[in-house]
């Protein structure tokens, strides 16, 4: 894995379309959706953390809510791809950024971020909750617990009965039952 990521990272441009790519992201994925951590059990996408569309304003620091990440090398680079399922690929689109209350919060960025610091599983483990102003900018971008038949939730719900969500390395990540959503 750490070999494929190197000789990616040698390249100057990348394609989300390339199997090379894409197992690479999925690899380093740890085969399951980086927002919500829905194992890949469909046709996953790999999706643009910073879309191209909004990587000029991005790499400029016109995105107040969203500073550049040093190292990263563009819009058409490896370091710039996330494993994602198709619910939060629909709802991500060209978002980067979200507005929580009065604040704009930039969304949880896998490149960046720890999961486990700005999203939770509640008990149960069925619904993820935004701990902090990422976490929820990102909880209510995606909607991540958008309940429809069709959402989110009804895969989740199936893969909790099927003992395959969360992925075996992220079961510590449950809130304590008492804990409450910090303002």
């Amino acid at each position: 894995m750490r070999a494929m990521l190197r000789e990616l990272e040698g390249r100057e441009r990348h394609s989300p379309r390339d199997d090379i790519v894409r197992l690479a992201v999925r690899l380093r994925a740890r085969d399951a959706c980086e927002y919500c951590l829905l194992p890949t059990t469909s046709q996953f996408h790999v999706e643009y953390v910073i879309p191209p569309a909004r990587w000029d304003a991005y790499a400029h620091g016109q995105l107040p809510a969203v500073p550049p990440l040093p190292g990263r090398q563009g819009p058409e680079h490896v370091d710039n791809f996330a494993w994602c399922c198709p619910f939060c690929n629909l709802a991500k689109g060209q978002r980067v950024e979200q507005i929580v209350g009065q604040a704009s919060h930039r969304l949880f960025d896998p490149r960046r971020d720890r999961w486990s610091e700005h999203l939770r599983l509640a008990p149960g483990n069925l619904f993820i909750v935004g701990v902090t102003g990422i976490g929820r900018a990102t909880e209510l971008a995606l909607s991540l617990n958008d309940p429809r038949p069709t959402g989110p939730l009804g895969a989740r719900q199936e893969m909790v009965l099927a003992g395959r969500y969360p992925p075996r390395w992220a079961r510590g990540w449950t809130m304590p039952q008492r804990e409450e959503r910090s303002a």
